[in-house]
Order: structure tokens, then C-alpha cells, then sequence
């Protein structure tokens, strides 16, 4: 009697490789131990195929990963030389695994750091940047009625989203440049501040790269003081954006009007296009630091304070404070009185206007009130010299809206400028490596999108338990750090090369890049099949398709051999 049947190969053996050389299974497993009765695959292994089945199938659904599992058991158990049990990745167990790898925060840190360092180390990767930032994960779990108990991960807090009516959870996450590489994350409850965030994961970074002398970059919210005394009284480096607050803008506005003599452009900054221009200006001042610390020791210290204006964003902050100042004027003109609305109230609509445009700065205005007085007649009809009355006085408001030109004036000016502050010599770190930095700020997003709307999706998240959401941050962030290697490795090679790629963007193959994506270059193995005959007991399989040159190209550029498409086997029975 024989049967044959057909299983789908497509990336698996490329994604199960790329893995397999992270060495996730064997690191995991020499941190945490299975106990009780867990049976079958270690958590490594297990773990492994999670994050193989998150980059092959783009979701995270822990109760898909069993059909998954079994539709694909032949090709898994080849590559890996493991034997896959029927019931290996039912949502049980792997509930079981992530709720051990979220709940002992300690170990999910030195998971991290052990992976990061195998990285850096197999991959020779740079080690000369790291990056910080944190997003919000806007849920659409129920929220707690009046009186139960709070989540403990889930919260109300200050949403990135733009959907602050929804629970949420704040990522961390630092990464490596050029490529992003991500090296360390943070799951976070919804409400905290990001503002204690920064120091910590500059100790995580530094612990896992075993050096203090990288250039730490971060948001504007990392330029808080305690921030970067601890980050320069640690010998370590920091490039941050200091925030339009406090005595900064009128700093700003001094330095811009002294400078006329220091202005230099900036040299042929490369845009978007690839096309090298002159996209801004700037100049430098350093500064003397001090700062007194809880035990009233002074640290002293010396920072380069970047100041740049990029000709691009200057139109658009010029251009968004007049449409925003015509419509305001415009909403104030046609503001009435509501019936019964006291001054107060209304001059608390007119100031609520303003504050809702930011605009209270810039336009000033004057509430005049007209009082009349009407007769309301108390009886149905037409009334007569004598019928009863009561009188009622109403109130009439009328605007006079002034613009604020000096304000306006200084707006303008100030438009496009922003600051750096870097603590590095201009010999590690001069004006145009700053503004460089800045705008690479984007590696960090990457990694939000994949997770929010791209190849590793977190959200919409099917999970409620906190050690669960934080078990299965951790493999995202394997799953990421996969994800990001890809584009490193191939990136690389074709640059040592100087050469590009074609065939990955469908419906245009003729098209080259030099950058080609993790998932362009996944989907380029799309429809490669195995077939599996069973005769008598005796099981064989073979490819049926043959790998294209595109396709070994591929697995050239990212140094994996052909032969992990190597396939065909035969088992016969024992």
C-alpha cells in the first residue's frame, strides 16, 4: 500500500538555519529548566519553533501553532534532526513557556544579553552606537469597571497611538547601528513615564556590549540631567535632543542671533533620493557642566551643544503655525454664546480653543460683553398694556483677536532649530556625524512597526496575563534581532561586493537594491514543496522544485549553504 502527500517548504529551512546558528535553544535552555511533568521538546526547542512559526506565518495566535507544527513536521524535524511529537505546541504548553520566560524578570535580562553578546561576536557586528526609545501597545482588551482591581500590566497612560481610550503596555527597546539590531527590550506597564527609563537601559547596553565608550542616543526625554550625569560620571557617551522648554528657546534665540559670523552649511548630506545636498545649517558652542549630586558632590562636566536647522523642517513647522493660526482666528470669529452662558464660561471655551492649537502664545484676545434687558410676557397671546411680565437680561460677546507678532516673529525664527547635546569630543563626535545620527532615529521605529504593523505582529494582542504579554515580548525581540541579522548580513555582502540585487519587488523583477529587506528575500522562496511517499512502511521525500539562481543567491549572500535545501531522505521501517 503506498500514499504520498505533499508538505510546504518555502523560507522554513532558511528561517529554522538562521535560528538554529543564534544558538536561541541551547542559551534558553541553560537558563531555564522544564520541571513537573513537561514532557517532549526543552523550552529552547520549543521556543525556537515559536519564533520560527511568528516570522513564517507573521502572528503570534498560540492555538494556530499546533496545526502549523504538524503541517509542517517533516520539513522541521530534517533541518533540526529533532523528533516532533503530535501534541508539542498546543496553546497549553506554550502558555506553560511563556509564562516561565516572563516571570522572572532577572533571567529575561540575561537572556538578553547572552544572545546579544553571541551576536555581536558571530556576526562581528558595530558596537560604536546604541539606541533607546519606547512606544505604547494600545489594546483592545475590556477595561476594568468601577471598582475590580486594576491590571497589573494592562493601563491607562499616555498613548503614541493616538488611541488614549484604550489599555495599553509601553515597549522598550535599544538597538545597534547601522542596522538596528535590537539588544535589549522592555515590557512596561501602560502609565509609567519614560523619563527613569533611559539610565537603566544604558547599564543593560553597557553590561551587554562590555564597554562604556559607545554613543548612547536617545529622545528628548533622555536630556534630563540625572540622565546624563549618570551616563557622564560613568565614563560612558550620549548624543540626545534637549526639549523647546524652560529657559532653552530663549537660549536658543541669543545663540541664533550671535551667530551670524560662526554659520556653516552643512556639506552634502545625502537625502532620501540618494541625492547629495545642502540640507541645513549650523554651529557648535561647548559648554562647562556642573551639577551637584544627592551626597552634594559636584561633577563637572563638558558638552558640544549641536545647533542645527534642517531647511525642510523649517517650511513645515513655518507653514503648520499659519494654517494653525488662521484656523484658530477663523473658530474664535464664529464662537456664540450658548443660552445662559456666563462670561466665565464662555471665556473658558475661547481659552480652551486656544490651548487645544497652541495657540495662546500667539493671539490675544478681548471679551467684550453686551448686557440687554427683554421682556417675556407671562400669559399665552397677544398682550395688552396690562398683561404681566417679567424681565430677563441676556448676555451678548463679541472677540477682538490680536496677533501677538512679536511672539509670532520669534516663532518663526526659531522654526526648524534644534539642539544636541553630546558629551564626546568633537574628535569622537563633530557637527555632521550629529546630524546623521538624528537622522538614522528611524532604526529604533523599524522595530515598532515590525511589531505594531509589520512581518511580527504583537498587536491585535490575544493575551491577558502579564507574564505571558512579557514571555512573548522576549521572542519578538529573537524573532526582531532574526529579522534585523537578515538585513544586516545581505546588506553586507552586497556592499563588499558593490553590487545589487533584482527579482524581489513582484511585478518589477528588473528592479536592483542594495538594501533588500528580511521579507523580500524570505518571500523569495515561496512554492517550494517536499513530497512524502510512504510505501510499506518505508517513508522517502525529495524537493520537487528545484532552487532558482535567485534563490541561491540569496542563500550566498547570507553565508548559508545550499544544502540545507538538501531534503530527500528515506526512512524505512525498524
Amino acid at each position: 500500500m503506498s500514499t504520498a502527500r505533499i508538505e510546504r517548504v518555502d523560507s522554513l529551512p532558511l528561517i529554522l538555519t538562521w535560528l538554529l546558528r543564534m544558538h536561541i535553544h541551547t542559551i534558553i535552555d541553560g537558563i531555564w529548566r522544564p520541571h513537573g511533568r513537561w514532557q517532549g521538546l526543552n523550552y529552547g526547542q520549543l521556543a525556537l519553533l515559536f519564533v520560527a512559526y511568528v516570522i513564517h506565518q507573521q502572528i503570534h495566535r498560540l492555538m494556530s501553532m499546533e496545526g502549523w507544527l504538524n503541517d509542517h513536521r517533516t520539513v522541521i524535524e530534517q533541518v533540526t534532526g529533532w523528533m516532533i511529537g503530535e501534541k508539542e505546541a498546543t496553546d497549553d504548553r506554550l502558555g506553560l513557556l511563556l509564562d516561565e520566560l516572563g516571570h522572572d524578570e532577572q533571567k529575561g535580562i540575561t537572556l538578553q544579553q547572552q544572545v546579544g553578546r553571541h551576536l555581536i561576536q558571530a556576526y562581528e557586528l558595530p558596537t560604536k552606537v546604541g539606541r533607546y526609545d519606547t512606544s505604547s501597545f494600545s489594546v483592545h482588551h475590556a477595561v476594568p469597571e468601577e471598582g475590580e482591581a486594576l491590571r497589573e500590566l494592562l493601563r491607562f497612560g499616555h498613548s503614541k497611538d493616538n488611541q488614549p481610550g484604550r489599555l495599553q503596555f509601553k515597549q522598550g527597546l535599544g538597538t545597534l547601528d547601522p542596522a538596528g539590531i535590537p539588544l535589549l527590550t522592555h515590557t512596561l506597564s501602560g502609565e509609567v513615564a519614560d523619563d527613569g527609563l533611559y539610565l537603566p537601559a544604558w547599564w543593560q547596553m553597557r553590561t551587554t556590549l562590555g564597554r562604556n565608550d559607545f554613543l548612547f542616543i536617545a529622545d528628548c526625554k533622555a536630556a534630563a540631567m540625572a540622565t546624563r550625569v549618570g551616563i557622564a560620571s560613568h565614563k560612558g557617551f550620549y548624543l540626545f535632543p534637549l526639549p523647546m522648554t524652560g529657559e532653552t528657546p530663549a537660549w536658543l534665540q541669543a545663540q541664533i542671533s550671535q551667530a551670524t559670523t560662526q554659520e556653516i552649511v552643512l556639506p552634502e548630506l545625502v537625502d532620501k533620493s540618494g541625492q547629495h545636498k545642502v540640507l541645513g545649517e549650523g554651529f557648535v558652542v561647548e559648554r562647562n557642566m556642573s551639577y551637584t549630586q544627592p551626597d552634594q558632590r559636584i561633577f563637572s562636566w563638558q558638552e558640544q551643544w549641536f545647533v542645527t536647522r534642517s531647511h525642510s523642517l523649517t517650511a513645515r513647522q513655518q507653514a503648520s503655525l499659519q494654517r494653525r493660526l488662521v484656523r484658530t482666528e477663523q473658530e474664535l470669529q464664529h464662537m456664540r454664546a450658548k443660552t445662559n452662558e456666563t462670561l466665565q464660561a464662555f471665556t473658558h471655551r475661547v481659552h480652551q480653543t486656544l490651548d487645544k492649537r497652541n495657540m495662546a502664545e500667539f493671539l490675544q484676545v478681548k471679551i467684550d460683553e453686551t448686557i440687554t434687558t427683554v421682556k417675556r410676557y407671562l400669559n399665552p397671546g397677544r398682550p395688552g398694556p396690562n398683561s404681566p411680565f417679567t424681565t430677563e437680561t441676556r448676555s451678548h460677546f463679541s472677540l477682538t483677536i490680536q496677533r501677538n507678532e512679536t511672539a509670532l516673529a520669534s516663532a518663526r525664527q526659531l522654526a526648524g532649530w534644534r539642539i544636541h547635546v553630546c558629551n564626546a569630543s568633537s574628535q569622537q563626535v563633530d557637527l555632521i556625524e550629529s546630524v546623521r545620527y538624528y537622522r538614522d532615529e528611524w532604526l529604533v521605529e523599524h522595530g515598532f512597526h515590525r511589531f505594531k504593523n509589520g512581518s511580527l505582529p504583537a498587536l491585535p494582542l490575544y493575551l491577558h496575563l502579564p507574564n505571558r504579554i512579557r514571555g512573548l515580548m522576549l521572542l519578538l525581540l529573537i524573532a526582531l534581532q532574526a529579522l534585523t541579522l537578515i538585513d544586516f548580513v545581505a546588506q553586507r555582502s552586497l556592499a563588499q561586493e558593490n553590487t545589487e540585487i533584482a527579482g524581489l519587488v513582484p511585478g518589477n523583477p528588473k528592479m536592483k537594491t542594495s538594501r533588500p529587506s528580511a521579507e523580500r528575500l524570505l518571500a523569495a522562496f515561496d512554492k517550494l514543496h517536499l513530497v512524502i511517499t510512504e510505501i510499506n512502511g518505508s517513508i522517502s521525500g525529495f524537493l520537487l522544485e528545484s532552487l532558482s539562481p535567485l534563490q541561491c543567491l540569496i542563500l550566498d549572500l547570507l553565508r548559508v549553504p545550499v544544502s540545507v535545501y538538501d531534503l530527500n531522505f528515506t526512512r524505512v521501517p525498524t
